[in-house]
């Protein structure tokens, strides 16, 4: 993330996410997102920040980041230029969302049935 050529690290710590149990049928989905950011100061001294994302529609998920920036401002300097951080956060958790709504979605495998005799066989010969 680039701010007036500052450079800074968003880091991860926590995600939560609630998602439907099944996945809709359309590949195209329209959400309404609503989204908050709180800012905070954490232990080691960098700025916080909480993420809340809650997307109504076809697919209602809530999903929440909490994080902090890392680099060389001041934290009151970055406290200052929020208006400029809070979209590149919410783009990060937006792709954040996506990202693991996909990688969470279900899935098919196949599973190849085997003879009961032939699974018969092979079990006794792992016997001592």
């Amino acid at each position: 993330m680039i701010i007036s050529n500052t450079n800074l690290n968003v880091c991860v710590n926590k995600i939560k996410m609630i998602r439907p149990g099944i996945n809709p049928k359309s590949c195209d989905l329209n959400l309404s997102i609503d989204w908050s950011i709180e800012y905070n100061r954490t232990e080691e001294g960098n700025l916080g920040y909480t993420c809340t994302l809650n997307a109504t529609g076809e697919m209602p998920i809530k999903f929440a980041v909490q994080g902090f920036l890392e680099g060389e401002p001041q934290i009151e300097d970055l406290k200052k230029r929020s208006e400029e951080l809070s979209p590149l956060i919410l783009d990060t958790c937006m792709n954040t969302m996506l990202n693991t709504v996909n990688a969470t979605k279900n899935s098919i495998i196949t599973i190849n049935t085997a003879p009961e005799v032939y699974l018969n066989c092979v079990s006794g010969e792992f016997k001592n």
